[in-house]
């Protein structure tokens, strides 16, 4: 139930309700860079998210136009606000948290949105 609560502020946030607290969303031609400034979230469509390092390559890419392809609203893609965590929110789906393994390697969670997260909206 927590969850569905925080795609419902979500989609509040991401349909323009003003509030400062957007801007730490990625969108497309919005990226934004993570805490430590070595990543870069990119919101490449209402659907895709990819990851950067500062010099531009890839270290994470995902679709996810299998969830969001019959909503109109997308997915919202925020860092948490002091760790280079990528949180990927999926209206009416579950949400991921994106970040470096031990090895260095980038992948997605299921996970349980923090409360930083859930405030946003």
């Amino acid at each position: 139930m927590r969850t569905l609560a925080a795609l419902a502020a979500l989609l509040l946030v991401l349909t323009g309700c003003g509030s400062d607290r957007e801007d730490r969303f990625a969108r497309p031609g919005a990226p934004k860079s993570s805490p430590s400034g070595k990543f870069v979230a990119h919101a490449e469509s209402a659907s895709e998210v990819r990851v950067t390092d500062r010099d531009g390559g890839d270290v994470f890419r995902k679709s996810y136009e299998y969830a969001a392809s019959s909503r109109a609203d997308g997915i919202g893609v925020v860092w948490l606000s002091e760790q280079d965590q990528l949180w990927v929110l999926v209206p009416g789906d579950a949400t991921e948290r994106i970040e470096p393994g031990p090895d260095g390697v980038w992948t997605a969670t299921r996970a349980e949105l923090p409360r930083e997260i859930t405030r946003l909206g």
